[in-house]
């Protein structure tokens, strides 16, 4: 890094460049915080964690516990105190099993959205922290999404029946239903660069492409081998050897991240919808029928990472276009069921089926990690934005 400094003294360096030197050595150094600690504040596990994109302050957690805690990252505990949820949902009010998902409403901090096995999506407002409204899904719940990016306010879920149906919250109803898997739909995500694509996976093995605008709404069924001349929809089409309990999309919306019960990781090209072949090693273990959230580094990460839940207590960071698996983050006591980055501050937040959320923060310089010294800048080209 002093190399790259002397580089920018003498103007040899865009700061952009040098910028995202430094984010990426702080992301490839991850170790448990020493400083920073949040509650235990649910009962059961914490099964989704959520960070709002505005001001990346707010952290959503939803627990077996039916409980939705909203904590204030930014606020400063006493010393040898942890940090309390600034708001919790009432006991009246919370869901009657455990929170499946969470959601912050893409545009403000005002409304969060939550699924749970008690066949219910709840809309909430965060001031009051009471449901302004739900919507009865009549069957468990897996998780629910909403775009990052899209115009429309629909919450797409993925829930125990062979369905994918979504709720507009501008209207509070049903719009329509997406039907095409042959079981249980166990995750889903829409597209992170297109408004109107949504990715979904099921117990039947399969993971299906949807544009919602279409009347025959599903555009391909993904085939692990890739197979030539054959129907993208053909019923022979399958992601993975067991269920699919976790999709991630990557920041730019290239490639899509998918998790199977045959405790294997799949990275898929979404232009193409070709499986890319990246063989990720057989460390991960993913033996239950739940929904589990990955993550993937910011764009200024290069090369990208992969965040993995791993049944076996830890968290698996691999280089998402290898598959190299360059680090362990252990130190939870149960389960490791989500993972949620906080990319202004390369902060990565992990919940557990033990109840505990940790804190992984950049290790400071010079400490025995997992450091890269020499980040090769030549591999992000220059373009008129770093200008």
């Amino acid at each position: 890094m002093h190399s790259f400094m002397k580089k920018r003294e003498y103007g040899l360096l865009k700061p952009i460049r040098l910028e995202r030197a430094e984010t990426t050595r702080r992301v490839y150094s991850l170790q448990l915080s020493k400083n920073k600690e949040l509650a235990l504040s649910h009962r059961g596990g914490v099964n989704s964690l959520k960070i709002e994109d505005n001001e990346q302050r707010y952290l959503l957690s939803g627990g077996g516990d039916g409980k939705v805690h909203i904590f204030d990252l930014q606020a400063i505990s006493a010393e040898h105190l942890r940090n309390e949820p600034i708001a919790s949902t009432a006991r009246m009010d919370r869901h009657k099993y455990a929170v499946t998902s969470v959601s912050w409403f893409p545009f403000d901090t005002g409304m969060f959205v939550t699924s749970s096995y008690d066949t219910t999506i709840k809309v909430w407002d965060t001031n009051e922290m009471k449901p302004a409204y739900e919507f009865d899904m009549e069957s468990r719940v897996n998780c629910q999404a909403m775009s990052p990016i899209a115009s429309h306010s629909l919450v797409a879920s993925a829930a125990s029946e062979p369905r994918i149906r979504l709720c507009d919250l501008n209207s509070g109803a049903f719009t329509h239903s997406l039907t095409g898997h042959s079981g249980s739909v166990l995750s889903c995500t829409w597209s992170s660069n297109q408004e109107y694509i949504l990715y979904s996976g099921g117990d039947d093995r399969t993971i299906r492409v949807w544009d919602i605008r279409r009347a025959s709404s599903c555009l391909m069924s993904l085939d692990q081998d890739n197979a030539v001349l054959q129907d993208p929809l053909a019923e022979t089409n399958t992601a993975h050897g067991k269920g699919v309990n976790g999709l991630s999309m990557t920041p730019d919306g290239r490639y899509l991240v998918s998790l199977g019960l045959d405790e294997k990781i799949r990275l898929w090209d979404t232009e193409s919808g070709k499986n890319t072949l990246v063989n990720y090693g057989s460390s991960w273990r993913n033996r239950f029928k739940l929904h589990m959230e990955a993550t993937v580094s910011s764009a200024d990460v290069w090369p990208p990472l992969l965040y993995i839940p791993s049944d076996d207590r830890q968290v698996l960071v691999y280089r998402l276009l290898d598959g190299v698996l360059i680090q362990r983050l252990k130190g939870a006591y149960g389960r490791v069921i989500c993972v949620e980055k906080r990319d202004a501050y390369q902060e990565f937040y992990s919940g557990s089926n033990g109840g505990e959320i940790l804190v992984w923060e950049p290790a400071i310089q010079g400490e025995n990690t997992n450091v890269i010294e020499d980040v090769d800048l030549d591999a992000w080209s220059a373009s008129e934005a770093e200008d």
